[in-house]
């Protein structure tokens, strides 16, 4: 059985350039559902948690406007996390916004992950539903353990796959306390300068051959954290295509911590090329595919 667990509209301030609500904002709807369920539980311990594996599927765009609502469900639970079904629904129309696979776990106040209690365990496997077929994954494997399949440091620096220059966590990222704020994660990916020579990774726009104004539309996401940062750690993110198909691109993008040299998440992403001005899916146009063969690593893919 699902159960509502959040309610919000799209505002303008969570349109992009492609018109659109922002993928940001469905993890937010996402993630206060998660808030919503955990709180719920019985047995949960107080204090923070963190979404430490996140699969999102997105079905359909939502436009300025648009109330939504998020239904939940447990699919399973062990003392490695919760595992949580939510599905981003328009509150006035038939059809699915997006669905989401999160697995959470209680973290202590210097964010290291702690076992779930074996009473929320027990808590949770009581409501656990099976999984629902309609949000079964597509392209990305939400089984594969990205942060093990990910290449060391010495490889993406060696092959110049940086997609931001070195930068240093700061305190206005944290939580006071030091540790990195967890609903700023992406920011460890996204954060900071371009290098001066980032191949394959353009403008967000792109001109096509039949007038068509293209960008990229994100369908499919899957974010693993190992470890959340602290003020002052030194990071760097680094990406690459493992694969180009007519329409759409799989890419992978790891950031590092620079002087312990060790993964702090991966992200898995299939990208549509899509229309802005049809508001449809359109063939890769031939330059824009030949600058993403300039960073096609496909031996660095999960299941390689």
């Amino acid at each position: 059985m699902l159960a509502v667990t959040h309610t919000s509209s799209v505002t303008a301030d969570q349109i992009d350039h492609l018109g659109h609500m922002n993928v940001r904002y469905y993890g937010v709807n996402a993630h206060a559902g998660t808030a919503s369920m955990v709180s719920e539980l019985d047995g949960w311990p107080a204090g923070p948690h963190l979404v430490h594996d996140t699969y999102t599927r997105h079905h359909r765009e939502q436009l300025l406007g648009t109330p939504l609502l998020v239904r939940s469900a447990v699919l399973d639970a062990d003392a490695g996390g919760v595992r949580l079904h939510h599905e981003l629904v328009p509150a006035d129309a038939e059809g699915l916004a997006a669905t989401f696979l999160h697995r959470v776990s209680p973290i202590d106040e210097s964010g290291a992950r702690l076992a779930v209690p074996q009473a929320a365990i027990d808590a949770a496997l009581a409501l656990a539903v099976a999984p629902l077929p309609y949000a079964a994954p597509r392209t990305i494997d939400p089984t594969v353990d990205l942060l093990t399949a990910a290449p060391g440091l010495d490889v993406v620096q060696e092959r110049g796959l940086a997609i931001r220059k070195p930068r240093t966590i700061g305190a206005e990222e944290t939580d006071g306390r030091g540790s990195y704020r967890p609903e700023a994660m992406m920011m460890l990916l996204w954060g900071g300068e371009i290098p001066e020579r980032a191949e394959g990774w353009g403008p967000d726009l792109h001109e096509g051959p039949q007038g068509e104004l293209m960008g990229w539309a994100l369908m499919e996401t899957r974010v693993q954290l190992d470890r959340l940062p602290r003020a002052g750690t030194r990071i760097q993110s680094f990406g690459a295509t493992i694969a180009i198909h007519e329409r759409a691109t799989h890419r992978m993008h790891w950031c590092y911590d620079l002087d312990r040299r060790r993964l702090l998440c991966a992200f898995e992403a299939v990208d549509l090329a899509f229309d802005t001005r049809a508001r449809r899916s359109m063939v890769i146009p031939d330059s824009i595919r030949r600058r993403q063969e300039s960073v096609l690593h496909p031996d660095l893919g999960p299941g390689a």
